[in-house]
């Protein structure tokens, strides 16, 4: 293990400064800027809605839920556009925001917008039997008979819900991350769908050419926000880098690293602790799309990846052939090294969650942080880098302290160690240090409430968790 021999002091002006260089600044930096945003659309929506027919809301019952179904119909398409740009992984929203936070509007403006558009179907169908005088059945039948658009839109609605029940935490234990993944695809199908049913039926765009501009320039930005983040930057970069596969290494049983290499690599900006979505354009993978965090300090060198054996896609990566062309969306995420504010830093890591660990400790030691990292494995050989580790240790002011949960080692089990007297006789000092964590979101949870328990201020804890 290496020794603890420099002294903490605070990040200068002009460190934080160029630590932060790649970041969004000014107004686009501020999420307070977006929500302006999302709420003056909202109102632009309300008044187009008020002056076009909701006013008739107040004429009777029909008229009443038919207002309602519009309005509700309208702004939780609006959300659900919201939702196709929170997935195009823009990145001065995810600058403004941070993934994490991106990911928990995502979930909470997906079931927003299902509600509202529920809502809207609920609320046409009782306005209209109560102005055609039919019951459930026969107005629903006189919908998809005489309505043009009502039954695709029907089906895009369908195919949105089987999108949310993809995305509960206990349906995704259940299922691959191709299978959600494409599951997830529909939305772009559902959008289209509505689209045309908007436009066809929509009582607020007849007769009213300046909201059914807007309206389509609001899917204009949309699908250009997508096209251009994840289909146009994305060949830009690997046809500026010519990103392929180098080499294929065996790091522990059911791990897999492999090593890219391109050209002019050290102008490909990209920060450890991040991830990139990597694409490999080989016969059996170019279909598909996985997130994998850098487990190397980037450099002009070349890019890392290190994963696990989980799924179809893991376990056949040992078959990737040397030269096959990557493309690279990213980076992305924030768990990097600007965070820190304080020269003194803990990074955890649970099982695989060491792969941006790892690219964290080499990068905060080349920059003179005092590092002690605490890694988290059942065995041994399960260990990832523990040869880099220990190499790194020897050589920089790295302090490292593995931590083997299999009761068979005769260590303490997984829980014992996150105690706060285990945690402090770790780590003596832990208040005074900059906490990053990655791993099993049990790890992460845990551990913050340690953390929490001890009096470490929330705003030291950074986390990365496993999840898609």
């Amino acid at each position: 293990m290496g020794t603890q021999v420099m002294t903490a002091r605070p990040l200068a002006d002009d460190d934080l400064r160029a630590r932060s260089r790649r970041r969004t600044e000014g107004l686009l930096a501020r999420p307070e800027f977006w929500y302006a945003v999302a709420a003056a659309n909202i109102g632009v929506i309300i008044f187009a809605w008020w002056t076009s027919s909701g006013f008739e809301a107040v004429r009777g019952g029909s008229d009443f839920f038919n207002g309602l179904g519009r309005i509700t119909g309208l702004l939780g398409t609006f959300l659900v556009l919201i939702q196709l740009l929170l997935m195009a992984r823009v990145t001065v929203l995810e600058d403004a925001f941070g993934m994490e936070r991106l990911a928990a509007l995502h979930r909470t403006n997906g079931w927003i917008s299902m509600e509202l558009i529920g809502a809207h179907a609920v609320f046409q169908t009782v306005g209209y039997m109560l102005g055609d005088g039919l019951n459930v059945v026969a107005q629903l039948g006189t919908f998809f008979t005489q309505y043009e658009g009502l039954l695709a839109a029907t089906a895009g609605f369908m195919m949105m819900i089987a999108v949310v029940a993809t995305s509960i935490s206990i349906a995704r234990l259940h299922l691959s991350y191709e299978t959600w993944y494409f599951v997830h695809l529909y939305t772009y199908l559902a959008i289209a769908l509505a689209f045309s049913h908007q436009l066809q039926t929509g009582a607020d765009f007849a007769g009213n050419p300046a909201f059914t501009a807007y309206w389509i320039g609001l899917y204009v930005v949309v699908i250009g926000a997508l096209l251009f983040w994840r289909v146009v930057r994305p060949l830009l970069a690997f046809e500026r880098h010519r990103f392929h596969v180098h080499s294929i290494v065996s790091e522990a049983p059911g791990v897999t690293s492999v090593n890219l290499r391109g050209r002019d690599l050290v102008d490909f900006h990209v920060e450890p602790g991040q991830f990139l979505i990597w694409r490999f354009l080989d016969r059996h993978r170019w279909w598909q799309a996985h997130p994998f965090s850098l487990s190397g300090r980037p450099g002009g060198r070349g890019l890392r990846m290190t994963a696990r054996q989980v799924g179809d896609f893991t376990t056949r990566l040992h078959e990737l052939k040397p030269g096959t062309p990557v493309l690279l969306e990213g980076p992305f995420g924030r768990f990097t090294p600007d965070l820190a504010r304080r020269r003194k830093t803990l990074l955890v890591a649970g099982g695989v969650g060491i792969t941006p660990i790892r690219a964290l400790a080499e990068a905060m030691a080349g920059e003179e942080y005092d590092v002690c990292l605490i890694y988290r494995a059942r065995r041994e050989k399960d260990l990832i880098f523990k040869t880099e580790l220990d190499e790194l240790a020897a050589s920089s002011d790295v302090t490292i302290h593995y931590l083997l949960t299999d009761p068979g080692t005769g260590s303490p089990g997984r829980r014992q160690w996150l105690l706060p007297d285990s945690l402090l006789r770790i780590v003596p000092d832990i208040l005074e240090r900059e906490v990053y964590i990655c791993g099993p979101s049990e790890l992460t949870r845990d551990l913050a409430r340690t953390l929490h328990g001890i009096g470490l201020d929330p705003a030291q804890v950074h986390s990365e968790s496993f999840r898609y």
